[in-house]
């Protein structure tokens, strides 16, 4: 076997951290991605056991992906709430020594080591002070902890310590960042007490320390221990990169720890720890390579890393050590293999929306990846065609160019047809913009995709029900996408008012005082509004009849578009509606009190008002092919989660 090319050879350098022998610098960081649980049922452990043992099957020397909980001191009927709240936590559950047991055994066969986090994130009510519990992310009050409490708590992470041990896990990685309780201590923000445990940076140190001793105590040289530490809060009131400077000095003087993993960020924020790509990859590297240098302990960098060779590129500038690819090997976890082969434009590439979490948080829809439908079917592989047939599908956005690959790769003759002169539909269009340029990548990944597939792609070819018909399809696949909902708005035909396709897709550049209509709860609106201020140099006053921007979002994504948005100089107005569009004015309403509110002034009007389905093709084919489905925006307009998603499950059945 050849080696990998060279500007990636250090990316697949061994290393030795603590007990841990990685064959490689690439790690798989913690998350939650609730693809199973490991001390759930059998057929819940397995589907975890799938998950995670297919990123070490795809090349990753370090699956530190296992979330594990740390019981709370908590009074009888106590419910804890946020995000990973948990009450008698993971290590004390009954099966977990025996379940974790066979799973690292199974991910040594595979040549990785495997750590988990130790986490008390989400854990409302406890907090060091009364008050404000979450920094500015959440105005939920604490409890305060008493110091029998706190000495509880330091004694159980040492227990749990020793539960990972016997377990056979390689290392435990102590959750400091991320809303945990343990940052909540670090943090002068939310760190107000005046004992032992705060005061001075010192003190707000002391719990961390004290579990860190308690944890070597119960597990001697049995586990390597991690910390992950924020390098920055981004908060006000919080600590910055100096803080964390003088935090790593101590962890690094006390022996306790022997790797360090650094982010940044906060749990509501521009960015939040989990930033779009709209800050670019890797953004905050440099910020940690500073702060590797003023240690002897060997860093783990994790934040946006979407690639090999941004990946390699962070070991090669001494930023870090190793380089955590979370997104990216949700993306493709066979990431690392495909890198060290050299055959890089077949690693399919993270586009950053943040539906992996969002989903799960804002929808509460079980673990999904955009751009791989796959993600969390591990046990499910789609299996080749037991008769191969010829299949049509008409449209060229997420749903159709995933539909035409699955539907190739299980041995499917597929044409497919797109009337643009390009491939991507509304994903072509939102490439254009600073938000989502990263789509355009995927689109590139998947017209390759297509080409090694030989799927026979017509571009500039407009369907009708006559020429599917007479192309005599075994099986139809309609995903023709959805045009442009426009509003029953008096005013909204006027010459000055645009849809958000026209501005994206350059057939329109409005400038001076422009007012965006948002009656779309995702993130379109916030991107046309970026791209109007930011692009065009529009003064943008940006309407919306929600309680807030995007509330499909999510808080890990919204914040950044917000920051750009603001820092543009926006307005942005919320539980707003658009009454009546004026030349020169538009008449928005209070939604509750129904206030009216003229906005003057105004040189253009874009709606950014959501889509809706054109059902003409499909009922003019009802009956006249062998077989018709329809998928993503044609049937109903979602996310790009959605459409790729019912593109897996169609497959199954094609």
């Amino acid at each position: 076997m050849t080696g990998p090319p060279a500007n990636l050879e250090r990316l697949f350098q061994p290393l030795d951290i603590g007990r841990m022998r990685l064959r490689n610098r690439i790690m798989v960081p913690s998350h939650g991605a609730r693809t199973g649980s490991i001390v759930g049922s059998e057929s819940e452990a397995a589907q975890f056991r799938a998950y995670y043992l297919s990123r070490a099957r795809g090349g990753a020397g370090w699956v530190g992906g296992s979330n594990a909980f740390v019981a709370q001191p908590l009074p009888a009927g106590f419910e804890p709430t946020g995000v990973g709240a948990s009450t008698t936590g993971t290590f004390r559950h009954p099966l977990f020594v025996s379940r974790y047991r066979r799973y690292m055994d199974e991910l040594h066969a595979e040549g990785a080591v495997g750590t988990v986090q130790m986490i008390l994130q989400g854990g409302m009510p406890l907090g060091p002070s009364a008050g404000r519990a979450s920094g500015w992310a959440s105005s939920v009050t604490a409890h305060e902890m008493e110091p029998g409490e706190i000495a509880w708590l330091i004694a159980e992470y040492g227990a749990s310590a020793a539960l990972a041990a016997e377990a056979g896990i390689d290392g435990v990685e102590v959750h400091a960042n991320h809303d945990d309780l343990l940052q909540w201590f670090l943090s002068p923000l939310t760190n107000r007490r005046d004992d032992d445990y705060g005061g001075s940076p010192e003190k707000r140190m002391r719990l961390l320390l004290d579990i860190l001793t308690a944890i070597r105590a119960a597990s001697g040289t049995a586990l390597t221990v991690g910390v992950r530490l924020c390098m920055d809060e981004l908060q006000d009131g919080g600590y910055g990169a100096a803080d964390a400077q003088a935090m790593i000095a101590t962890l690094t003087a006390s022996r306790l720890v022997d790797y360090l993993s650094l982010d940044v960020g906060n749990n509501w924020g521009a960015p939040s720890y989990i930033p779009p790509p709209v800050f670019g990859a890797a953004h905050w590297a440099g910020l940690c390579g500073q702060l590797k240098g003023t240690t002897s302990l060997p860093v783990v960098y994790a934040g946006l890393v979407t690639s090999a060779a941004v990946a390699a590129a962070v070991l090669a500038e001494g930023q870090a050590d190793v380089v955590g690819l979370n997104r990216a090997t949700i993306a493709d976890p066979e990431l690392p293999a495909k890198a060290r082969a050299g055959r890089l434009e077949e690693i399919r590439p993270c586009v950053g929306v943040n539906d992996c979490i969002n989903r799960l948080v804002v929808d509460g829809l079980p673990f999904g990846c955009a751009v791989n439908p796959a993600a969390g079917h591990e046990l499910e592989p789609l299996e080749p065609a037991a008769e191969p047939r010829r299949i049509l599908v008409v449209g060229g956005g997420p749903a159709g160019l995933e539909t035409a690959a699955l539907a190739a790769e299980r041995g499917h003759d597929v044409t497919l047809w797109e009337r643009a002169d390009e491939l991507g539909g509304q994903m072509a269009l939102a490439a254009r913009t600073p938000i989502h340029a990263a789509f355009g990548r995927h689109i590139e990944f998947q017209h390759g995709r297509l080409d090694r597939l030989k799927v026979a792609v017509q571009l500039g070819r407009a369907a009708t029900a006559e020429d599917i018909v007479a192309f005599g399809a075994e099986a139809v696949v309609l995903a023709v996408g959805a045009p442009a909902l426009r509003p029953a708005i008096p005013g909204v035909d006027l010459p000055h008012v645009a849809q958000l396709d026209e501005v994206l897709g350059g057939a329109l550049s409005p400038t001076g005082r422009v007012v965006v209509v948002a009656q779309h709860d995702h993130m379109a609106p916030l991107v046309v509004a970026d791209y109007l201020a930011t692009v065009l140099g529009a003064r943008v006053i940006l309407v919306h009849q929600s309680l807030a921007p995007a509330p499909l979002a999510g808080r890990y994504t919204v914040g950044a578009a917000l920051n750009r948005l603001l820092a543009a100089g926006a307005d942005i107005r919320t539980m707003t509606r658009v009454v009546a569009i004026e030349p020169g004015v538009v008449r928005a309403r209070d939604i509750f009190a129904g206030t009216v509110r003229d906005i003057d002034d105004v040189q253009a009007v874009v709606l950014a008002c959501g889509r809706q389905p054109d059902p003409t093709l499909r009922r003019q084919l009802d009956g006249r092919v062998a077989e018709l489905h329809v998928i993503g925006d044609a049937y109903a307009p979602r996310r790009i989660t959605f459409a790729t998603r019912q593109a897996w499950a169609l497959a199954r059945q094609l």
